[in-house]
């Protein structure tokens, strides 16, 4: 028995080691993948890249969400100004992914995380004062 768990723990390693070195998913591969999942219908429910690109997603916005506050931390300002989390000129998945798309497909090599900053500092720009 303790052969077997000493087993799963060891086969685990290798797992959790891969997934913390990853390389993040680039601008390009998220279109790619949105693209194939769009073409799939309603098929693409049963797809794992559903899973994939919300996790991206999600962990883009975390490390955006880290980032600003280590500039608040630093007394910097900030690179973005959106609104309050109150649903009012909430950006939709539609404008997101246009706006992604407008990123030159040269530069679209870039972590989903760069490109998510674009699209929101080109959205929300701060007020000049």
């Amino acid at each position: 028995m303790k052969r077997m768990m000493m087993l799963g723990v060891v086969l685990a390693l290798p797992t959790a080691a891969t997934a913390q070195a990853r390389t993040p998913m680039s601008v390009q591969t998220f279109l790619n993948k949105v693209e194939a999942l769009k073409g799939k219908g309603m098929m693409a429910m049963f797809s794992s890249d559903v899973k994939l690109i919300k996790a991206e997603m999600a962990t883009a916005a975390a490390q955006l969400q880290a980032e600003k506050k280590a500039r608040e931390a630093a007394g910097r300002p900030p690179l973005a100004c959106p609104p309050k989390p109150d649903g009012k000129n909430k950006m939709g998945s539609e404008e997101f992914l246009t706006t992604l798309k407008t990123i030159p497909p040269a530069q679209r090599g870039m972590s989903l995380k760069d490109g998510l900053s674009r699209v929101i500092v080109a959205k929300y720009p701060c007020p000049r004062g």
